[in-house]
């Protein structure tokens, strides 16, 4: 990939988003929210990338995963309104299709598409998939913490507001009650990811989301996850349980640790 490789990318994006207009206000601040959440992933890919890699080759292939790797989530949406994969298509799997459908690799050398194509196909998938050849591992590493720092900023944004001004997409459509599941604190505690069927409330998808500090890969995203701050403010939505503080206490240890490295 070169430089005008991935301009062409930056000048198709846009034109992709627009061509899901709506002429319903609430379709459309769901799609924006992709939109901006897909610039913000690039700029991280960016980020880590400039820490991680030497060749630039290869952090323009890492700024195009982030650009393009929610790309599913825009004919996902329109199809079914909503941003489950349970309740309609694995949106990893259907970005993949996407890319090969309008052949927006072209240019590219065959390597470089499998690259890009396995980095979106299992960005979102619940564990890296076996037998990944190493390069691919390495890629799919980047784009799974570049998603996670700015989802981070998503969900903080979402809850802070009132809920008479939320997208509705975010949220799964799960009730913002004031209890949270056992079991997915279990797993927070246990530095375990919890499963999306688990969740009950907002407040599990909140402690859910914690739980993804244990599976960043590389200290550039610990340190960008401490600066950004979205991690404190997700805590602070959380209620004030000893529970909750004391698995709380145990994720900042680990994040400080692993920043310093």
């Amino acid at each position: 990939m070169d430089p005008i490789d991935l301009l062409n990318l930056k000048q198709w994006f846009p034109r992709y988003c627009r061509s899901f207009s709506s002429k319903n206000e609430e379709e459309r601040k769901n799609f924006a929210l992709k939109e901006l959440h897909s610039l913000n992933v690039s700029v991280n890919m960016f980020s880590i990338a400039q820490a991680v890699l030497q060749s630039r080759n290869r952090v323009l292939i890492a700024e195009a995963i982030g650009l393009l790797h929610d790309i599913g989530r825009f004919p996902q949406y329109a199809q079914y309104r909503t941003f489950r994969d349970g309740d309609s298509l694995n949106h990893g799997r259907l970005g993949a299709e996407v890319i090969e459908d309008k052949n927006l690799l072209g240019p590219l050398p065959p390597d470089e598409q499998e690259l890009i194509l396995d980095a979106v196909r299992f960005h979102n998938a619940y564990a890296i998939p076996e037998g990944l050849d190493p390069d691919k591992k390495f890629f799919l590493k980047m784009i799974r913490d570049a998603d996670k720092l700015d989802i981070w900023r998503v969900f903080a944004e979402y809850y802070e507001k009132d809920p008479s001004e939320r997208e509705s997409a975010p949220g799964l459509g799960l009730p913002d009650r004031p209890e949270y599941s056992d079991s997915v604190l279990n797993c927070l505690a246990g530095k375990r990811l919890s499963r999306l069927a688990d969740l009950k409330t907002l407040n599990d998808f909140g402690i859910m989301q914690l739980a993804w500090v244990y599976d960043l890969n590389f200290p550039v995203s610990f340190r960008l996850a401490s600066e950004r701050g979205h991690i404190d403010r997700i805590i602070s939505m959380l209620p004030r349980t000893e529970d909750i503080s004391r698995a709380v206490s145990t994720l900042r240890h680990h994040m400080k640790n692993r920043a310093a490295q």
